[in-house]
Formats: structure tokens, sequence, C-alpha cells
């Protein structure tokens, strides 16, 4: 039994659940006669549960029942190798003989995807369904993807500076604007990074990028 968003269950529905998952008997909705649960359970949750712990809002019981295998799944800011695929696999599910042009897998590479793989798809599906042609273009994507991707792509050049100041500026939307997980992307100090955007002038697109 797949059980989605766990983090924000009712906490008197989290006490019938460890009841459940302990073993105790229960009626069927309507049922006259007691049945014992004999499932696997896998749950998830975009909340930090011990978070959720430690201020009450959570059964610390029905936590470490439910952690007995833990998997990290990491946002798809952090994972933007899988940015492309994901979104030509949700392309082929609505129209099997679409594509991307470049500008539009470059906006969407851009983007820091705060929704997440579910906020990927949406974009997709939203594209597939009003771009008029098979090339799903920059300008078919949802409004503030071809937007974040004008701003960091304007005035940039073919020269090594030009190449630098992209890199950054890509690092940054991935990362939604925080300056150590982006120093770390590239492999530079904080205070490098620091110094390169104030050189580059890239904070004032960012501004405009994540008010």
């Amino acid at each position: 039994m797949f059980l989605d968003e766990i983090g924000e269950l009712d906490r008197k529905l989290q006490v019938k659940l460890l009841r459940v998952l302990d073993g105790t008997p229960y009626y069927r909705l309507g049922g006259v006669k007691k049945v014992s649960v004999d499932v696997r359970i896998v749950a998830a949750t975009n909340q930090d549960l011990e978070q959720a712990v430690r201020e009450g809002r959570f059964r610390g019981d029905l936590y470490h029942r439910l952690r007995q295998i833990h998997i990290r799944v990491p946002p798809l800011r952090e994972r933007p190798d899988d940015i492309v695929p994901l979104a030509r696999f949700f392309l082929r599910q609505q129209r099997a003989a679409s594509g991307f042009s470049e500008q539009a897998l470059g906006a969407l590479r851009a983007h820091g995807w705060p929704g997440n793989v579910r906020e990927l798809r949406n974009a997709v599906i939203q594209a597939a369904v009003l771009a008029p042609g098979e090339i799903i273009e920059r300008v078919d994507l949802p409004c503030d993807l071809r937007n974040l991707a004008a701003a960091l792509g304007s005035a940039e050049t073919c020269n090594l500076e030009g190449m630098e100041r992209r890199m950054i500026r890509q690092a940054l939307a991935q990362t939604e604007g925080h300056h150590r997980k982006a120093a770390e992307l590239l492999g530079i100090s904080r205070r490098t990074l620091s110094r390169k955007l104030k050189h580059y002038g890239v904070e004032e697109v960012l501004e405009r990028c994540f008010p």
C-alpha cells in the first residue's frame, strides 16, 4: 500500500494508522467483522518528518514504525541531468511525434523546479496542449520558464567571461538562488562566488527571477 504525503496526515488518523500497523484488528467501513492488515507500507513525503516530530505535528512512534528503510530522493534541482529525459518522457505520453527545440531545452535546464517532477510534468503537458507545431519552442513553455530563460540568457557572449557568467546564472537558477549550494555545484568557494556575482552583476538578474 502506497501512502503519499504521509506528513499531511491528521493526528487522529495517525493514531488509527499506527494501530493498524501494530496488527490491531479493525472494521472495514460498513463491515460487521473485524479484519487484520496484511500489507507492506510504502510512504512518501516532501516534509522533514523529524522536524515535524519535534514540533508535535507527527507522532514519533508512527514515524519510527514507518522508517524501517529510508530512501531519500533528491529534488529535481539537485539532479539536472534528469530534467531533459523526464521532459521527453512526459512529452511522448502526450504527443509521441513531438520534440523540443534547443532553446526550450535550455529553458527547462535553467529552471529551479521548486515543484519538482510534478511541476515539470505539468509544464510539459501545458506546452504539448498549447503548442501549434510538432516542435515545442521556448515560447510554448509556461510564462515563468521562458521569462527566466530570457533573463539568464540576455547579453551573453561566446567568450570565456560570457561562458563563466552563464554557468554561474544556471547554477543559481538550479539552486533557486542559494549561494552556498550554487558554489558547491560550480566547485568554488562561496567567497569566490560572491566576488564573481558582484563582478558580473548577476545578482540583479536573480532579483528579477526570484523576487
